[in-house]
């Protein structure tokens, strides 16, 4: 089985500016491709897990976040990193009228996209983590065994700080902060 990191895109691995789908839009947090870097060195498959409820909303098309991590998988080939696995979900439950309600179950919290991609990757949840700036990414993690760390964005005054306190779940400024925390547990 492989490990895995679990990442959100969107205030996580790249400034969230609210419905980013275009190259023009994409800033990277600071040190993020140096979080990437490590996780690839350490043999974890990296996974991105994000909603993109922008596409049920008409703001952009599928197609839009597709040609978007495209063109991301292309800015990290000069730094040898791959993007193993890119998971979304397109639905938001404000905008769902007539289509199956199960499809709603990829969206964070529920777990859809972890379990989409544990079967495609054979991920053992247990050696795996989840970095994410809202709790509801979180909430999946911690469902599925998942240790997981939560990274500041433009969210954090919005969520809710006693349940992550309750979870156990870290605070961190980025992306590299939570790995360098990982790092000095395994050296400990």
């Amino acid at each position: 089985m492989s490990k895995a990191f679990f990442l959100d895109r969107d205030g996580t691995i790249n400034v969230d500016y609210d419905y980013v789908h275009l190259p023009g839009e994409w800033t990277w947090c600071p040190n993020a491709i140096l979080a990437l870097q490590w996780m690839k060195e350490e043999g974890f498959k990296i996974i991105i897990v994000t909603n993109q409820s922008g596409i049920a909303k008409g703001r952009y098309t599928d197609q839009h976040v597709k040609d978007l991590h495209s063109w991301v998988d292309e800015q990290l080939k000069p730094y040898e990193i791959t993007i193993d696995g890119w998971y979304y979900s397109p639905y938001h439950p404000d905008f769902h009228d007539g289509k199956d309600p199960e499809l709603l179950s990829s969206r964070k919290p529920d777990t859809g996209m972890f379990l989409q991609a544990q079967a495609d990757h054979d991920i053992d949840f247990s050696q795996s983590f989840m970095a994410g700036d809202k709790v509801s990414d979180m909430k999946p993690a911690v469902e599925l065994g998942i240790k997981s760390y939560f990274i500041r964005s433009r969210h954090e005054p919005y969520q809710d700080k006693n349940w992550l306190k309750e979870q156990n779940i870290s605070i961190h400024d980025t992306l590299w902060d939570a790995v360098q925390t990982i790092q000095k547990k395994q050296l400990a």
